[in-house]
């Protein structure tokens, strides 16, 4: 069985290598096979077709994004902490084919993803959305969150600060994030308590 899921996660990391290097439509199926190191036929026994070879590589990347956030999240260790290891540990592990933030890449095919495949991409993002807010939620109980700013919008604030904080650190490689970083008192100075 791990044998199997681990052809299943070979496929699905030469998909994304290719999709994100050439493209959905100039990526064949061969060149996939050929990435995960099995044959043509090994690849239908999994997959369907590409379109389904692409879903589940969305899915399963959103998957890994969101057991990372929920495992810092059940951390018991500081709001502040937790949002240092948000920012560190995303941006560290993140699949290196992607060079853009892999969900705003991911959204640049939405026009080829399934709807299916969308609504469960929504929900993933939806419970990574619950486990900061919750996390927001633990800073406003330690009294280093402002407990007057709406969580969600915190919430808000920090998705959209690590998404552009991956851009800089794609293009800038000795960037890191830590408690004196100018990114993060920027961001914690707006809804920290002084």
């Amino acid at each position: 069985m791990a044998e199997k899921n681990q052809k299943r996660n070979d496929i699905l990391a030469s998909a994304r290598s290719l999709f994100s290097e050439r493209g959905f439509h100039d990526t064949k199926m061969e060149d996939i096979a050929q990435g995960a190191g099995v044959g043509k036929g090994t690849l239908y026994e999994y997959f369907k077709n590409k379109q389904e070879i692409f879903d589940e590589s969305c899915i399963e990347h959103l998957k890994i994004i969101t057991e990372d956030v929920s495992r810092i999240g059940g951390m018991d260790i500081s709001f502040k902490e937790k949002v240092i290891m948000l920012f560190s540990e995303r941006s560290s592990t993140i699949d290196e084919v992607f060079d853009k933030n892999p969900v705003d890449y991911i959204m640049s095919y939405k026009n080829i993803i399934s709807e299916k495949t969308l609504i469960t991409m929504f929900s993933l993002v939806s419970e990574i959305n619950s486990v900061i807010i919750d996390m927001i939620e633990g800073g406003k109980h330690e009294g280093v969150v402002k407990k007057d700013i709406p969580s969600d919008i915190i919430a808000c604030s920090i998705v959209g600060t690590m998404g552009e904080y991956f851009h800089l650190k794609k293009n800038k490689k000795d960037c890191s994030f830590n408690e004196e970083d100018i990114i993060f008192n920027l961001l914690f100075d707006g809804f920290g308590v002084k």
